[in-house]
C-alpha cells in the first residue's frame, strides 16, 4: 500500500485541531516537528512514499517547512496555536472536515494517531532536541556553526533511510 498524499497546509491544521480536540498544547516550533516526523515515519510504514511534498529545511531548532513557517509567523515561536484565532469554531466539526477533505486511507489515519500517541506529549524543546542528535538534521547543517541560517534541504531519501534503520535496529532488540 502506497497511501495517498495532503497538501501540507491541511495536514497542518489537522494536526491543530487533533491537538485542541485532546486538550494538548501546540505552538508553532512543535508544529513543524511533529510534521517531520510525521513525513519520515510514514515513509519508512508507507514504501518509501512520503505523505505530502514539502522537503524540510535545517534550521538552526531543527527541521522546519518553509510554507508552514510564513503561515504562522506571525505568531511568537512558543504562542499556542488556535483554529485561525476563532474560538467559536466547532472543533470536532471542523476536524471532521479537514480529514474527510484530506481524504486518506484508513491506515494512514492509524498511522497519524500512532504518531501523536508517541510524540504529542512531548514538549517542543523534546523535540527539538530529538531532532539535533539525529542523523538526517545533522547531515544537512554539516559543517555549519550552531546558530548558522541555513536553508538546507533534509532529503526524503536520508529522513527515510535513517528511521528505517532505528526501525530495523528497535526490532532487533526486541527479539
Amino acid at each position: 500500500m502506497n497511501g495517498k498524499t495532503v497538501d501540507i497546509k491541511n495536514l497542518s491544521e489537522f494536526v491543530i485541531l487533533y491537538f485542541a480536540k485532546n486538550g494538548i498544547p501546540i505552538n508553532r516550533l512543535k508544529l513543524q516537528k511533529i510534521l517531520y516526523y510525521i513525513q519520515a515515519w510514514h515513509m519508512v510504514y508507507f514504501d518509501g512514499n512520503p505523505l505530502f511534498e514539502d522537503v524540510p529545511e535545517a534550521w538552526v531548532n531543527g527541521p522546519v517547512y518553509r510554507s508552514i513557517y510564513e503561515k504562522f509567523k506571525m505568531l511568537g515561536s512558543c504562542d499556542n496555536l488556535n483554529i485561525n484565532g476563532d474560538y467559536s469554531i466547532d472543533v470536532d466539526n471542523h476536524f471532521e472536515e479537514i480529514k474527510n477533505k484530506m481524504n486518506l486511507e484508513e491506515e494512514q489515519y492509524d498511522f497519524l494517531n500512532d504518531i501523536f500517541n508517541h510524540y504529542a506529549l512531548m514538549p517542543h524543546e523534546k523535540l527539538i532536541l530529538l531532532t539535533h542528535i539525529e542523523k538526517p538534521w545533522n547531515q544537512a547543517r554539516e559543517g555549519m556553526g550552531p546558530f548558522e541560517y541555513s536553508d538546507n534541504k533534509i532529503s526524503h531519501k536520508s529522513m527515510c533511510e535513517y528511521y528505517k534503520q532505528r526501525l530495523e535496529k528497535s526490532k532487533q532488540l526486541e527479539k
